[in-house]
């Protein structure tokens, strides 16, 4: 699993503490990157379906490092409100449709030392002129416009699976 593996070097990288994931499905994610905290160490991740909650705190329950995972039941657009950052790590792997709005969300969330990590962007690659028919593409499109259209930000796609945009805020250079 070569995005599990990617995630785990991505908390590593950014000693990260605090993670933010938005769309837990069934937990793997979260238990991965849950590894390579610290002890004190927590990830919330959010997840609509109360069904795939429930099997990611059932597999959370099993898992040495499940004590550092907090699941959120609901839509995410109203649990991200509630939570209060910073977050060194936002790993956004939900309903494409909604992008936009977790990347606005997200980024009043993330450490200004954080990564934003965004799932499913390949299609950010096919960036298309005119309308695009289908919603979730559409908001693909529409966030990678705003992505690249951001002077404060870095974003690179790296080419994992179904594309994760590695998001960065950009720092100026010291001067020496």
């Amino acid at each position: 699993m070569k995005e599990v593996a990617f995630l785990k070097g991505m908390v590593q990288k950014v000693h990260a503490r605090n993670i933010l994931e938005i769309g837990a499905f069934d937990g793997t994610s979260a238990l991965a990157m849950a590894e390579c905290l610290p002890e004190d160490g927590k990830v919330i991740t959010c997840e609509i379906n109360a069904g795939l909650a429930g099997l990611a705190r059932k597999r959370a329950s099993r898992h040495p490092h499940g004590h550092k995972i907090d699941v959120r039941v609901g839509p995410a657009l109203e649990t991200l409100p509630q939570l209060a950052g910073p977050f060194d790590l936002i790993f956004i792997d939900a309903d494409t449709r909604n992008y936009v709005q977790y990347y606005r969300h997200a980024m009043t969330l993330l450490s200004p030392t954080g990564v934003l990590l965004i799932d499913n962007m390949q299609a950010s690659e096919l960036l298309l002129p005119g309308p695009v028919a289908d919603p979730s593409a559409a908001a693909i499109q529409e966030l990678a416009r705003q992505l690249e259209s951001e002077p404060q930000l870095d974003a690179v796609l790296a080419h994992v699976r179904d594309g994760v945009m590695v998001v960065t805020p950009r720092h100026p250079a010291p001067t020496i």
